[in-house]
């Protein structure tokens, strides 16, 4: 697996945020709930979507439980369009890890790992959030070949 660093630009997004047990089933029904709802708020406002779908975690999950901030990259001047339950979020422009996971959604924690052991093991300052961006539609492309891109701020 690559693992890169990477400088990143400031990026808005757009977010409903979820919370789940880390049972994979409640994590799947909560993300989908989550993306289906700024989904069809990007569509009624017309709002460009500028990536795929992402999962924004700004702290590590504890005691069984996760929030999640279920989105997608827009534009400055849209991300002021959020309204309800839908919220703009701003991702500062800063240093991360990237890894590219190819597989399955349940094997994700492999590739945190990986990036986790790539961080302590070049003594670089961890940092949140931590973000998975999924590339590729998993109702389209078959599970084995689905691509996520996984992040982690460093310090």
């Amino acid at each position: 697996m690559d693992i890169e660093r990477v400088s990143l630009p400031e990026q808005h997004y757009l977010y409903v945020e979820r919370h789940s047990s880390m049972d994979g089933a409640e994590i799947a029904a909560a993300m989908g709930s989550g993306f289906g709802e700024v989904y069809g708020f990007t569509e009624e406002q017309g709002i460009e979507r500028l990536n795929m779908p992402m999962a924004v975690y700004m702290d590590m999950p504890s005691d069984g439980k996760m929030s999640m901030r279920l989105g997608i990259m827009v534009s400055p001047n849209d991300a002021a369009r959020a309204e309800g339950n839908v919220k703009a979020g701003v991702m500062a422009a800063g240093n991360a890890v990237k890894a590219i996971h190819v597989g399955p959604y349940a094997n994700l924690n492999q590739t945190h790992g990986a990036v986790w052991s790539y961080i302590a093991d070049n003594g670089l300052g961890q940092a949140m959030p931590v973000w998975e961006i999924y590339v590729d539609d998993p109702t389209l492309v078959p599970e084995a070949e689905v691509k996520t891109e996984v992040y982690r701020a460093i310090g």
